[in-house]
């Protein structure tokens, strides 16, 4: 049998020697692909079966925390409204304060005690 025959060239028998050998191939090739393909197919499930609990555990924590951040928020949000009169009053009333006439009070208030501390360091000696 001569491969470098054209098929014209070739007699039944060996069209059909030829046409065997390349079904055989053919299966080879087949069954390869089926392989590979149930292979990937099992990597994938496993993965998926690995990965996407893994990930929504990920999506259900990222949302208690979202929640969480959001109550926070309101708090301070809250906590920031009811107080808000309160910080402002304080605000004016040092804002009222002379700072000028309370240091001029404090002043006279220690030149008026520092003679009786004096008189009073005289018995404890």
């Amino acid at each position: 049998m001569a491969d470098n025959r054209t098929f014209e060239q070739m007699d039944s028998r060996e069209l059909l020697t030829q046409i065997a050998r390349y079904q055989k191939k053919e299966v080879g090739h087949a069954r390869l692909n089926t392989v590979v393909g149930v292979l990937l197919t099992a990597v994938l499930l496993i993965t998926l079966l690995v990965v996407l609990p893994r990930a929504v555990t990920v999506l259900e924590h990222m949302e208690q925390s979202l929640q969480e951040i959001d109550t926070f928020v309101e708090s301070a949000d809250r906590v920031v409204a009811e107080n808000s009169g309160a910080v402002t009053e304080a605000l004016g009333k040092l804002n009222a304060v002379d700072f000028d006439t309370l240091n001029e009070a404090i002043q006279d208030l220690s030149d008026a005690v520092k003679p009786l501390a004096n008189f009073a360091r005289m018995f404890k000696s």
